[in-house]
C-alpha cells in the first residue's frame, strides 16, 4: 500500500446544499495510483487569521522545518484583520500597573465557565488561560504594540484584564505576525484554496490545492498536490458567512442578521475534515456581537463605541423609553435581550445606547463613530426622544433613576456592576444596536495537545490539527469578549509544540 493512495474527492457543496455555486459539485470517491506531487513542505498551516500566523512562527522557532501559509483570500488576516484587537491577560502589565492584583488565569476560567453555561472544555479554557503571558509575550516579542494605560472590564469579565491594541484592530497583530514569518522562513500563500486532503489510511498527507484562486470562483486557478512531510494545521476560522450551513445547523437563527465576518468564513475545510471522519461538536453554537450596529454592515466601529457605552452608559428600550438588561452581561444575554425589542410586526425596533459626549469628544472611538454616522451627537433627552421616536416621558423618568442608581452605585434593576457608571448629564452620543452572527463555538473535536479526533475510532487523525475557530467544544454556550484572541495565540504555541512531541515520539 506504499505506493497507493486511496482518497475522497470532497463535495462540500453538496454537503450543504444551496452552496453549490462556490463550492465543487460532485462528491465520488475513487482509488488513484501514487500522488505526483507539485512541491512539499514539514508543516502546512491552512488559514492566515491569527491561530494560523501564531502557529507558523512558532513552528519554526521549535525547529520544525519548512512551513507553509496556505491563505484562500486575496489578504492575509481573515477574520483576525478587522477584528476590534481586544486580547485578555489576566497579570499583564498594564493590569498591575493599574494596581489590579487580584486577578489570575483561575479567576479569567471561572467567568468563562459562567458564560460557557456547563457547555465549555475546563481543562481546555484553563490551558488557554495558564499561558495568556506567553500569549502577550509572543505579540510584544513580534512587535505588537498596545494601547499606553489601556485596561478595562469587558462584558461577562469580573475583572478589568482587557488590553487593546495601539489601533484598535486586530490588524495590528496579523500585520507583526506575519512580518515576523516571513523573517523567520514561513512562506505564505494567497489565494489557495484547500480542494481536498489526501490520506493514506487515517493519516492526512498532504493537500489538493487550487492555486490562483479567486473567491469564490472555483473555476479559477489551477490544482496542484502539496505534501506535508509531517503535520497539517487546520486554522481556517469558522462558516458564519456560510448561510446554507448556518441554517442546517441552526433553523432558529434569524436569518435577516448581518454578519460580522470575513466573506472567506464559509467552513468548506471544516466540512472537508468532517468527511474524513474529524468529530464536530457544538456545530448548532452559534454566538451574535450584542455590540452590532444596524447603521453599518459588517464588523464596523460599533464594538469599540460600545465599550465605552456599555460601561459609561445606559441601554433603553424604543419602545418605552425603559432599560431591559444589565448592560455589562455576557454576549448570550444582552443578544437575547436586546433581539426581544420588537414591534407589533415582529420587525427590529432598535434600542439605543448613549452616553455623556463631553467626556469622550476626542475620543477616536466617538469621533469614527460620528464620522461616519452610526452615531449621533445629541444635545439633551426631548432630542434622543423625538430623533428615535421614544416616549419621552418615560426616558426622563428612565435616565432619572438610572442617574439615582449611579450615585448609589447599586443597580436594583439588573443586578449590574456600576464602578464605571456615569450619570448622564448630556449633551450624549447615541447610537442604536442589534447583535450580529458573529463567532461559531462549534467545529472540530480536539484533543488538548489540539489533535483532531476521528468520530470513528475517537483517537487523533495521524498528522492532523486544529485551533482557533476551526475546533468546536472550548467555550461552550457563549464565549467570553476578547478570549478568541487569546485562544488562537495560544493554540499556535501549543500545536507547535505538539507536532514536536509527537515527531520525537514516532522516532
Amino acid at each position: 500500500m506504499q505506493g497507493r493512495r486511496n482518497f475522497l474527492k470532497l463535495s462540500a457543496g453538496a454537503a450543504i446544499g444551496s452552496l453549490a455555486a462556490t463550492l465543487p459539485g460532485t462528491v465520488q470517491a475513487k482509488s488513484c495510483g501514487e500522488i505526483n506531487w507539485d512541491e512539499s513542505a514539514d508543516v502546512i498551516v491552512v488559514g492566515s487569521g491569527f491561530a494560523g500566523l501564531s502557529a507558523a512562527v512558532n513552528a519554526k522557532r521549535q525547529g520544525l522545518g519548512s512551513v507553509l501559509v496556505l491563505e484562500k483570500m486575496q489578504v492575509i488576516g481573515g477574520n483576525s484583520a478587522i477584528n476590534g484587537g481586544w486580547l485578555a491577560i489576566p497579570k499583564n502589565p498594564i493590569q498591575l500597573a493599574q494596581g489590579v492584583n487580584d486577578d489570575s488565569p483561575e479567576e479569567l476560567v471561572k467567568d468563562q465557565i459562567i458564560s460557557g453555561r456547563g457547555m465549555q472544555n475546563e481543562p481546555a479554557l484553563r490551558q488557554i488561560a495558564n499561558r495568556s503571558l506567553d500569549a502577550y509575550d509572543l505579540c510584544i516579542d513580534t512587535g505588537v504594540k498596545f494601547r499606553d494605560g489601556f485596561n478595562i472590564q469587558v462584558g461577562g469579565h469580573n475583572k478589568a484584564r482587557a488590553i487593546r491594541t495601539q489601533h484598535g484592530t486586530g490588524g495590528d497583530i496579523t500585520t507583526k505576525l506575519y512580518e515576523a514569518g516571513v523573517k523567520e522562513g514561513v512562506d505564505h500563500r494567497l489565494q489557495h484554496y484547500i480542494e481536498d486532503f489526501i490520506m493514506d489510511g487515517q493519516q492526512i498527507i498532504g493537500v489538493k490545492v487550487r492555486k490562483n484562486y479567486r473567491f469564490p470562483d472555483l473555476k479559477t486557478g489551477t490544482t496542484i498536490f502539496i505534501k506535508a512531510n509531517k503535520a497539517v494545521v487546520l486554522a481556517n476560522g469558522g462558516f458564519a458567512r456560510n448561510m446554507a450551513l448556518r441554517e442546517a445547523v441552526d433553523p432558529s437563527l434569524d436569518p435577516t442578521l448581518d454578519c460580522t465576518n470575513a466573506m472567506g468564513a464559509t467552513g468548506e475545510v471544516t466540512l472537508t475534515a468532517m468527511a474524513y471522519g474529524a468529530l464536530p461538536v457544538h456545530m448548532n453554537l452559534i454566538q451574535t456581537g450584542h455590540w452590532g450596529s444596524p447603521d453599518e454592515g459588517g464588523f464596523g466601529w460599533s464594538n469599540a463605541l460600545l465599550s465605552i457605552g456599555w460601561h459609561q452608559g445606559v441601554a433603553i428600550s424604543v419602545l418605552n423609553g425603559k432599560r431591559f438588561m444589565d448592560e455589562r452581561a455576557d454576549r448570550k444575554t444582552c443578544s437575547e435581550a436586546i433581539m426581544k425589542n420588537r414591534n407589533a410586526d415582529g420587525s427590529p425596533a432598535y434600542p439605543v445606547v448613549f452616553f455623556n459626549y463631553n467626556n469622550y469628544a476626542k475620543d477616536d472611538r466617538v469621533v469614527r463613530a460620528l464620522r461616519d454616522e452610526m452615531a449621533w451627537k445629541v444635545d439633551s433627552l426631548d432630542e434622543i426622544a423625538a430623533k428615535f421616536d421614544i416616549p419621552a416621558a418615560e426616558l426622563k423618568r428612565s435616565i432619572k433613576e438610572y442617574n439615582k442608581h449611579v450615585g448609589e452605585r447599586k443597580d436594583p434593576l439588573f443586578n449590574r456592576k456600576m464602578d464605571t457608571a456615569e450619570e448622564l448629564t448630556g449633551p450624549f452620543v447615541v447610537s442604536r444596536i442589534w447583535p450580529k452572527v458573529h463567532y461559531c463555538m462549534g467545529g472540530l473535536k480536539t484533543d488538548l495537545g489540539a489533535r483532531v479526533i476521528d468520530g470513528r475510532s475517537m483517537a487523533p487523525i495521524k498528522n492532523l490539527y486544529a485551533i482557533g475557530e476551526v475546533t468546536g467544544g472550548i467555550h461552550g454556550e457563549a464565549r467570553l469578549s476578547s478570549t478568541s484572541c487569546l485562544e488562537c495565540l495560544v493554540m499556535g504555541i501549543i500545536v507547535s509544540e505538539t507536532i514536536k512531541a509527537d515527531l520525537e515520539g514516532a522516532v
